[in-house]
């Protein structure tokens, strides 16, 4: 169900998904190859002003999907926790849907990836989160 007062930045019906903040080259692309139903928002600084919050949300309306989406220079740790906060804050919306993460970084230290405090969320998290450096293009 899309988030009430706030309009879908792609079109109800859209075959590819972007999300991209301007000045920084890293993305995810959804590609919506089903023509399904989606929404797609811009969390930070819109639906959600303050506090830790991801930068977009992707809602695949007929399968049920949620992406919640950051673009991130290389804090991975930073990455997870603004994902988390953003589910709890938008927990009755995201109600119905299953949630994946998605992390689009900049560039990754290996001993960041690895780090104890990244790991936990890798394990919690487990096939629902995707990390990769530059963008992620996947099939929604």
């Amino acid at each position: 169900m899309p988030i009430k007062g706030f309009k879908s930045l792609c079109d109800r019906h859209a075959a590819c998904i972007v999300s991209k903040d301007k000045g920084n080259p890293q993305y995810h692309r959804g590609n919506n190859r089903t023509r399904a139903y989606v929404t797609h928002y811009q969390v930070d600084g819109v639906i959600i002003r303050t506090g830790n919050r991801c930068d977009y949300l992707l809602l695949n309306e007929d399968a049920g999907n949620a992406y919640l989406i950051e673009l991130k220079g290389s804090d991975l740790v930073k990455a997870a926790e603004q994902l988390e906060e953003t589910e709890k804050i938008l927990g009755l919306e995201l109600s119905g849907y299953r949630v994946h993460y998605r992390i689009v970084a900049n560039k990754c230290k290996t001993q960041e990836i690895r780090s104890s405090a990244y790991r936990k969320y890798q394990i919690r998290w487990r096939d629902r989160l995707i990390q990769k450096t530059g963008f992620i293009e996947e099939t929604i």
